[in-house]
């Protein structure tokens, strides 16, 4: 048990400690002074671990709130870098569409003939190498205006693409026109007789003659003077050992009085493909070839497609 009796005089107090089991009581005595001091340290101790717990929760609060501002950071940096990745993608991809255009550009004009000087763009000025001016200010475009450029880019190289494809399909249809239409000459040699009225060469005044002759040494090769298909091959009255070649669209060409025929029925050939070798068979008064242009059945001067 401890009792406490205050002294004023004497500014202390005193605690009496009674033991238990009949032991000595003995007693305790603090100066007023020192439990002052003593509370005064506690609350000054009090106030520091207040002020410490505060400032610590502010800190972590502190930190907590970096941690966060970090992490979204971290968020929109991987966003702008997926996006930045999607944009490399589409610049490579539209890099490959400009590339096939060019190839597309380049074969249109080697089908045209009509190449341009290999400084020179359809698209720009020419490219002078004795200058190298550059310059305008430097730009930084967000990633949603760089995306918005290639697709813009990419919807404008379909649009060329269309339309160059739809050039060549022209280019094409014209080509192959062209091919199938009768255009070279189909021997070397000495025009001997003219398409339409002539003297006949058998005395017999003048006749009617279908196409034009051309003379040469017996074996001179004979050509097709456009691609097409033979539709005969073999001896006809008159013309002797005869080619005809059918060039669609109605128009046939003929090749008369051949020693040899060097092709069969129903076989494609291209202009200029050996046919056959000049010879003097079927009527006729030494070596040549009579060629003959049909259209729907009609005659036609030979001379009007060489």
């Amino acid at each position: 048990m401890i009792q406490k009796t205050p002294k004023p005089d004497k500014r202390e107090y005193t605690f009496m400690i009674v033991p238990h089991h009949g032991k000595s009581v003995f007693s305790i005595r603090i100066p007023i002074k020192t439990i002052k001091y003593t509370a005064a340290t506690l609350g000054i101790c009090l106030a520091i671990l207040s002020g410490t717990m505060i400032n610590y929760r502010y800190q972590a609060n502190l930190t907590n709130q970096e941690k966060y501002e970090l992490n979204q950071l971290r968020e929109v940096n991987s966003k702008q870098h997926a996006e930045l990745e999607e944009l490399a993608k589409e610049t490579a991809d539209l890099q490959q569409d400009m590339n096939r255009l060019n190839q597309l550009d380049a074969d249109l004009r080697r089908m045209v003939n009509s190449e341009d000087l290999t400084d020179t763009s359809r698209s720009a000025p020419a490219r002078l190498t004795n200058y190298n001016g550059q310059g305008g200010p430097e730009v930084h475009p967000q990633t949603a205006e760089l995306l918005n450029l290639v697709k813009e880019l990419k919807v404008a190289v379909n649009e060329r693409e269309n339309s160059l494809r739809s050039l060549q399909g022209s280019l094409i249809e014209k080509k192959e026109r062209l091919s199938a239409t009768p255009s070279i000459w189909p021997t070397n040699g000495e025009v001997t007789s003219r398409f339409g009225w002539r003297n006949s060469p058998w005395g017999r005044g003048s006749d009617w003659h279908p196409g034009i002759d051309i003379a040469n040494e017996a074996g001179t090769p004979i050509v097709a003077t456009a691609d097409g298909v033979v539709v005969n091959s073999s001896w006809v009255s008159g013309y002797g050992n005869m080619v005809e070649i059918d060039h669609g669209n109605g128009m046939v060409s003929i090749y008369g009085h051949n020693a040899q025929l060097l092709v069969n029925v129903g076989q494609q050939v291209k202009k200029g493909q050996l046919i056959a070798r000049m010879g003097s068979t079927g009527d006729s008064t030494g070596p040549h070839v009579h060629y003959e242009i049909r259209v729907n059945g009609t005659a036609v001067n030979p001379s009007s497609f060489l």
